[in-house]
């Protein structure tokens, strides 16, 4: 199966893709996804079939929980962030931690199950390079998410795994999955990123 491990829709503020319109675009691609909307997961129940995940901010910076269910409030601790995603059962993935452009984790002596060791979003190639790296030295699974915060990103980023059925599972088919690469053009993060900031400024809130 095709599998994307870090979606938004429009209830993460800094995108667009609305819930009806990205199932349009799971059904057509045949590309299946993980929802790791921002501090929330009110879009879950709105796409069908994803992992039920979120993109929570910590103190540190983002750490994706996967296979969630409930929601985790943020502001806390990565490493606070990480227990409370183990205490649901779920996996602990870590997204874009080298991204010179984005806030990530500057430190990653916490507990975790995945490194993305390739984000679309990421401008500089280089950054994708050193998550890379840092999986493969410290034989840490290996994740590949679009972060898709616009239709246009979504379907070209993705792993090739086995199907699976439990969280178990999905981590043991991981190790053998292959990686679908393509990096979105800088301009799709520098709209979304003044969407977001516009949006937080005017107190707008785009249904």
């Amino acid at each position: 199966m095709k599998l994307d491990l870090h979606v938004h829709t429009n209830y993460s503020a800094c995108a667009i893709t609305k819930p009806f319109i990205l199932n349009k675009l799971i059904k057509k691609t045949g590309v299946q996804i993980a929802l790791t909307d921002h501090n929330t997961m009110k879009g879950v129940d709105k796409v069908k079939g994803c992992i039920p995940g979120e993109e929570i901010s910590t103190k540190q910076g983002h750490v994706i929980g996967l296979f969630l269910n409930e929601r985790i409030k943020p502001w806390m601790s990565v490493e606070e962030t990480s227990d409370k995603i183990k205490e649901q059962g779920g996996v602990v993935f870590v997204p874009h931690p080298y991204d010179s452009i984005r806030k990530n984790v500057k430190h990653m002596d916490f507990k975790k199950d995945v490194v993305e060791v390739f984000n679309g979003r990421v401008i500089i190639q280089k950054d994708n390079a050193k998550a890379l790296e840092y999986a493969e030295k410290n034989k840490i699974l290996q994740g590949v998410g679009s972060d898709a915060h616009t239709p246009y990103e979504f379907g070209k980023n993705y792993l090739e795994i086995e199907n699976f059925n439990s969280v178990k599972e999905f981590l043991l088919n991981l190790k053998k999955a292959k990686h679908v690469i393509n990096p979105h053009p800088y301009y799709a993060f520098v709209y979304t990123h003044g969407l977001s900031v516009l949006k937080n400024r005017l107190g707008l809130f785009l249904k």
